[in-house]
């Protein structure tokens, strides 16, 4: 069938032409990965193996759950100072303690997603400032700065 298929030129290769162009691409992909693996290699890691370090994702919570675990850590709090296993003082100390010690350098940063309505509100203003200025107009009558 393939015979006489390609003598009148209508173009049907069958199976044997058809993965070739995908292999090919496939190829040229592993090869460019192995070179960007390489540079980072090279750039990221260890300087005597060259080894990559396995970075740790980083813990995001949410306010919703920062919230939970908070009131979680409160109840605690006032159930051990009602039994009598801390006092007050005691609480007091650990959170003025807390606050020295954990004061970090660097302030975290929470990436906030502009929500649909904000966006939308802005586009309808176009930019413009519509509501009225709460601040009142300059003080007393304009004075010459020559007269003076």
């Amino acid at each position: 069938m393939l015979d006489w298929c390609r003598r009148l030129g209508l173009g049907f290769k069958g199976k044997k032409g058809k993965g070739k162009g995908m292999a090919k691409f496939n190829e040229v992909q592993k090869r460019r990965r192995a070179a960007i693996a390489d540079r980072k290699r090279a750039t990221q890691g260890d300087p005597l193996t060259g080894k990559l370090k396995q970075k740790s994702q980083p813990l995001s919570i949410s306010g919703k759950r920062k919230r939970k675990l908070f009131n979680k850590w409160r109840r605690e709090q006032k159930d051990a100072v009602a039994k009598g296993l801390i006092t007050m003082q005691d609480v007091e100390m650990a959170v003025s303690e807390g606050a020295s010690e954990d004061v970090s350098k660097h302030p975290t940063q929470f990436h906030l997603k502009k929500s649909v309505k904000l966006k939308g509100k802005h586009l309808k203003k176009k930019g413009k400032n519509k509501r009225k200025s709460h601040k009142p107009a300059a003080g007393g009558a304009p004075v010459d700065a020559m007269v003076e």
